[in-house]
């Protein structure tokens, strides 16, 4: 994915316009339409700002696959955030909070681990001056989380 697609795809899942993306980041809003047309490729400082904005890694704004957890969703960014299989070698799909020595942690349902994903929400909705309502949120975790590995099997 290019960085172009990726700010595009950020930008909707956050389900904001144009220009309340660009009110966030203090830039306007031709600006955010010249990034998602490919007419210019944002700075790194811009990068970064996006980045700690909406709580991104810059890799996926680069189009840089981040690896998410297969059973909550949660970005894999560090080694720490792994999971452990039975051996104690890092998980390659699991989270450390989904998966610990090679099991599932807790037996939850698809709907606890949208709940356990919302809780967190409102204080991130204030830490990135964002306003992603809890049905909003529970409706995309509802459409994501089905396509993950965890359960489709």
């Amino acid at each position: 994915m290019e960085t172009k697609d990726s700010i595009k795809q950020l930008r909707r899942q956050l389900n904001m316009s144009q220009k309340e993306f660009a009110a966030a980041l203090s830039v306007t809003r031709q600006a955010v339409s010249r990034w998602e047309c490919g007419e210019v490729v944002p700075s790194t400082d811009t990068l970064k700002l996006i980045s700690d904005t909406f709580g991104v890694p810059v890799d996926y704004l680069l189009g840089t696959e981040t690896p998410l957890c297969q059973s909550c969703g949660a970005a894999l960014t560090r080694e720490r955030d792994r999971g452990t299989e039975s051996d104690g070698s890092p998980a390659a799909d699991y989270c450390a909070f989904c998966y610990q020595n090679g099991r599932f942690t807790q037996d939850l349902t698809i709907e606890e681990i949208i709940e356990h994903n919302l809780a967190g929400l409102e204080s991130w909705n204030r830490e990135n001056g964002l306003k992603l309502s809890i049905e909003e949120a529970r409706g995309q975790l509802r459409e994501f989380l089905p396509t993950l590995k965890r359960w489709r099997e």
